[in-house]
């Protein structure tokens, strides 16, 4: 993957958050794809991809800015290739992971889709205890993008039996990748969840309702104080990571809600292609089918 160093906070500020949140809308224009290197690169130059213990925050940011990428997937990767014991050939690829000059897209079981596949280098398959690598740019390879409600980066990846493997074997605990990828993607969904309230208290700040803003109203801001309520119990769930499972089922139900309230305070404004509640809405629903 192209890569253009930039500091991650530069990258995330709060100005460049509504660029970013568009980014995963395919096709991806020219100036997209410099915007995702971009990304990419200062993911990379973070230790986003190194550390898989200290990657939840960063995946809350993602959420938060509703970054469609290869990030999540390839710390997955990271974290299976680094679990093999002994010398087993996976070094080059974990090392050009690990520093951001190889991108992996996740495939398994229990995925109905492949994040990204256009994005990444390599495909990634887990089933059970066996884990498979290839190149997403052999020939016999074939992406199918789903015209997804979540507007753009979501894939089923075709294989020909002839395509080589890149790397294949066994992982000595499917369990703990399981558990890894779970806990990603429940703080993936805490940020979302985040992001998305953010956008509907300044939307009940500035929208005015019988001669006062929309948030004094009790009944708006009693449903927001009950949403941030839940929020902060699941962002303590998932950094605890001892119940990766139960934190990732209280994220996607609380994403859903939190951006469903969101989407009904913008009221038909939020319909529109141009407001971000509905962004927010579509990629809930999307990125909470996504993991299981």
């Amino acid at each position: 993957m192209t890569t253009t160093a930039a500091p991650l906070t530069d990258i995330f500020s709060p100005e460049l958050r509504p660029v970013l949140r568009r980014l995963g809308e395919r096709p991806l224009s020219a100036e997209s794809a410099a915007a995702q290197g971009a990304v990419w690169a200062a993911l990379a130059q973070a230790g986003a991809l190194r550390d898989v213990h200290a990657v939840l925050p960063v995946a809350e940011l993602l959420g938060e800015t509703l970054y469609r990428g290869p990030c999540l997937d390839t710390v997955a990767a990271v974290e299976a290739l680094a679990s093999l014991p002994g010398p087993s050939g996976a070094d080059p690829v974990l090392d050009g992971l690990r520093r951001g000059g190889l991108a992996a897209a996740l495939a398994g079981p229990d995925r109905r889709f492949v994040r990204c596949a256009d994005q990444a280098d390599l495909l990634f398959s887990v089933d059970g205890a066996r884990f498979t690598v290839i190149e997403l740019d052999h020939p016999g390879v074939r992406l199918r993008e789903h015209a997804d409600l979540g507007r753009g980066g979501l894939f089923a990846v075709d294989v020909d039996a002839g395509v080589p493997l890149v790397l294949s074997g066994r992982l000595p605990d499917p369990q703990a990748l399981t558990d890894g990828i779970r806990s990603r993607q429940a703080a993936y969904l805490a940020g979302l969840t985040r992001g998305a309230l953010d956008l509907a208290t300044v939307h009940a700040r500035r929208r005015t309702v019988f001669g006062k803003p929309l948030g004094a109203h009790q009944s708006p801001a009693f449903r927001l104080a009950a949403l941030s309520a839940r929020l902060e119990a699941v962002r303590s769930l998932v950094h605890r990571q001892d119940a990766p499972g139960p934190a990732l089922r209280l994220a996607r139900e609380l994403a859903v809600d939190a951006t469903a309230e969101t989407l009904q305070l913008h009221g038909a404004s939020g319909l529109l292609d141009e407001d971000d509640a509905q962004l927010f809405y579509r990629r809930a629903l999307t990125e909470s089918a996504l993991c299981r």
